[in-house]
Formats: structure tokens, sequence, C-alpha cells
């Protein structure tokens, strides 16, 4: 077996028992370096000396390749100010090594942990570490030369897609309340962040259906920004989705809806998605499978009477997990509730459904 093979198993193996950590762990690139005695992470890479991967456990590898992860999810430029770039990255390995650590993860010999520093943050860590050196823990020469090794002020910056996918990552861990142990130290913020209607419709979708995470075949969501995270398989995902398509939705609201779709198809690796473009009654009915690609010119432009399309809905389609509709809500409501799910995707939060769970397209 490769060393890149018992990579993939590694991460594949930590989705099943650490789910977040297996999903950040699966978004890293990994690249042999034969000049490193153990392994280094850079903004791009996992670096690594292909004879210490050899003799570190599976647990240790996954310890490590999760380290790796985590610094470049976590290492936004706007939280190191003026802070020391070495230091900073130490403070930073600290808490991220504690995180680990207390969330049972096995540590590899030799890397920075120390059992004093768990439930703090990197700041506070950092602040720690500067005072020890402050008080001759090096010699004046390199204390000489640390005192003017200064980050510069950082206030424009732009979010790495890795840290982009490890904040849906935490939101949606937040929706299912399965944070990691301490997580709060890393991400001083996290109880008050919003939770996006993306992360929670996808929350919804994988709810309906049982699912496993797979590395292969990957999300293809996230394939045009380099990173390969886990699609979710298992049972076939038989999900409708109707598209309000009446002369009361504007163009650029029908192309945000078939956008959406668009990335619920690239989530998922096994679905049956029968697509409704209605109006007053239902223009088109699509069944998309995976690999099947949008590309329609809707028809519609008039009135909006969803109970048609429920009454099409019963005598055409079978053994529905899910509906989701996405509208502008205003229109005639059926008088009864179907047997099955339904989420309403609503652009307006000024209308009341009758039934249904409503998500605020915002």
């Amino acid at each position: 077996m490769t060393i890149e093979t018992r990579i993939e198993q590694v991460k594949a193996r930590l989705l099943l028992d650490q789910p977040y950590f297996g999903s950040i762990a699966s978004s890293l690139k990994s690249k042999l370096n034969e000049d490193l005695k153990t392994f280094e992470t850079n903004p791009n890479f996992f670096e690594y000396n292909d004879d210490y991967i050899e003799y570190i456990s599976d647990e240790q590898l996954s310890f490590i390749l999760t380290n790796s992860a985590m610094h470049q999810a976590f290492g936004s430029a706007s939280r190191k100010e003026g802070r020391m770039d070495w230091l900073w990255k130490m403070a930073q390995d600290y808490a991220i090594n504690s995180l680990l650590v207390n969330n049972g993860l096995d540590m590899p010999d030799g890397l920075n942990y120390d059992h004093l520093f768990d439930g703090h943050s990197a700041e506070s860590i950092y602040t720690i570490l500067e005072g020890e050196i402050d008080l001759d823990k090096h010699t004046p020469q390199k204390v000489d030369k640390i005192k003017y090794e200064k980050m510069p002020e950082v206030n424009d910056y732009d979010t790495d897609p890795i840290e982009q996918i490890n904040q849906q990552l935490l939101s949606k861990a937040k929706l299912h309340g399965d944070l990691p142990l301490g997580i709060e130290m890393l991400v001083p913020d996290i109880n008050s962040n919003t939770i996006t209607w993306e992360d929670e419709l996808y929350t919804i979708i994988e709810n309906s259906v049982k699912f496993d995470y797979r590395l292969s075949p990957p999300n293809k969501r996230y394939i045009s920004q380099g990173i390969a995270l886990p699609s979710l398989s298992g049972e076939k995902v038989k999900i409708i989705i109707a598209i309000d398509s009446s002369g009361s939705i504007e163009p650029s609201l029908l192309s945000k809806f078939l956008s959406e779709v668009n990335a619920i198809m690239n989530s998922f690796s096994n679905y049956e998605i029968d697509l409704l473009i209605a109006d007053a009654k239902v223009q088109e009915h699509h069944v998309l499978y995976p690999g099947d690609e949008i590309s329609y010119n809707l028809k519609g432009g008039g009135g909006t009477n969803f109970e048609n399309t429920f009454i099409y809905i019963d005598e055409n389609i079978s053994q529905i997990n899910l509906m989701i509709y996405f509208t502008d809500g205003f229109g005639t409501f059926p008088k009864e509730e179907p047997m099955y799910d339904i989420i309403w995707a609503l652009s307006s939060k000024e209308v009341e459904t009758p039934f249904g769970q409503n998500i605020i397209l915002v």
C-alpha cells in the first residue's frame, strides 16, 4: 500500500469516528518532502517525510492530518495582528493540539502540547509564550532578533477556501449539536455565529435520508476551489424540487433557484430529483440523476397555484423523501397537508405558509 493510499484510508476512517475532524482532514492536500524530518504545514499542502509516516500509527497519522488541516482552516491573517509570525504559529499549534488531545485523538511524541494550556485560546497561549521569552528563556541575541520580527498589521484579507469550508462545517456541526469539545477556544465567537439558510437546508436533506460520508466520488460542490471534500451517499435521495416560475419571480431569483438546485446535485452522490417548473400549473417535469446538468429556458410567467403542483405530484410521483419548493410564497396553497415533508425555500419573510418548514433565502 502506498503512503498516499494509506492517508486516504485514514481520512475515511476519521470521517466515521470524528465527522468534523474527518471533514477538515479530508480537504488536505498532501505532498512528499524528503528534506523534512517529520511533517510540516503550509498554506497549500501537508508535507511529510515518508519514513516518519511509516513509523507512526494510523491513529497518530489521523492526529497530524487534522492538526495540519486545522492550521490551514484557522490560520486567518486577521487574527495575527501585530504578533510575531513564528510564535503565533506555535501558540496556534499548542491550542490545536490541546483541542485534539481532549477530543480523544492519539498524539505522536514530540509535538507541542502542555496540559497547562488546556482551555486556553491561541491568543492567551501567545501571551504566555511571549512572557517566557521576556524572562530570558532564550539567549539575549535570540531575544533581540525576535523583538524586530514583527508581522505587519492586517486589515484587508481574503478568506482561503479551506477557511470558508471550515466555517460551513462548524455551522453544520453546531446545528447538529455535534461541535468538538473546547472548539470555542479556537473560535471564540462560535456561539454567536448565525447559521446560514444553506446550512439549514442541507442539514434537513441529510436528516431525511441515512447517509455515509465517502471520499470517492468527492463532493463536486467545492471542486472548482481545488478542494475535495467527501460526498454523502447511502440510500437514494428521492427529492422533489419545485421552482416557482410565475410572473412575480424576477429572472435573477429564478437563476438563484436553479443555482441552488445545482449545488444540491453536487453535494450528494446518490439521488433522483424530480424537478418541477410551475406557475399556475406544472409547466415542465425533469428527472435528474448524478452527472446530469441543468440548462433550461424556464416556462411560466402566469399566476401561482401551489395546489395544482401538489395535485400533479399525487398523480405522477411516488416514494418521496422530501419536497423543496423555491418560491416567493405568494399564491394559492392546498387545503390539506401532504403526507411527505416539505420545505418552503422563500425569498420573502412576509409570507405565512399553512404547513411545512420555512427557510428564508437571505
